[in-house]
């Protein structure tokens, strides 16, 4: 998106973390990310033996938006507000594997652009998985220095309230909490590495985040430790 809005001139602006999309940064929006990055996606996945197919989020009204809250300074940026998972649900039954752009469209017809973390949460909680990965440039969560390997969702909201933790991880780290209190048992933010990066995120083997919904049970001095 913002190699594209350079190319074309268009200034590229976010605000906490958001892309400031005005008439034209929508039409940009539209065109690369539901046009040409979905089917490079969609292409690249083919290749490699999975059946892919390409959609944007407003296909099959499989994401509801509306205007965001803070739309007059962001533009046409849209907020989820509900999510039908029947077409999806239909595809993976299929063996087809949905390539979901973050294009929605208001009640009235109009294009969003949505946040895409917010739409892969929403898309995570809907279809019940256990496990969502946001892949970001950044390695993780960076706190003095270090990146995070574990946050319990308990300490989000002080993670969120850190000065240290800016730009665009603000709103990726709320999508990850959304994800996870509708359900997600593991949200994993990392950086993409290459071939095997997905692999090595779910298996554990990959420097990163990961948001847990529990922190699960603790055991106290008194218990048997190899119980």
């Amino acid at each position: 998106m913002t190699a594209w809005c350079g190319r074309l001139g268009i200034e590229t602006r976010f605000e906490g973390g958001l892309r400031v999309t005005d008439a034209a940064t929508l039409e940009v929006a539209a065109a690369v990310l539901a046009g040409l990055a979905n089917k490079r996606l969609v292409a690249a996945l083919r290749v490699l033996g999975v059946d892919a197919v390409g959609l944007a989020a407003l296909d099959g009204g499989t994401i509801v938006a509306a205007p965001h809250a803070r739309a007059a300074t962001l533009g046409a940026v849209g907020e989820v507000r509900a999510v039908d998972a029947s077409l999806l649900h239909t595809l993976l039954a299929q063996g087809r594997t949905p390539v979901v752009a973050s294009i929605a469209s208001d009640a009235d017809g109009r294009l969003l652009n949505l946040n895409a973390d917010d739409a892969a949460a929403a898309l995570a909680v809907a279809v019940g998985a256990d496990d969502l990965v946001l892949l970001s440039d950044a390695p993780g969560v960076v706190i003095d220095g270090a990146i995070v390997p574990r946050l319990p969702l308990a300490d989000l909201d002080a993670t969120l309230a850190r000065p240290d933790v800016t730009g665009g991880m603000l709103p990726k780290l709320r999508a990850a909490g959304e994800a996870a209190r509708g359900g997600v048992a593991r949200v994993h933010i990392g950086a993409w590495n290459g071939p095997g990066t997905l692999a090595a995120i779910l298996g554990g083997g990959a420097a990163g985040t990961t948001l847990v919904a529990s922190a699960g049970r603790q055991l106290t001095a008194t218990e048997d430790v190899h119980a």
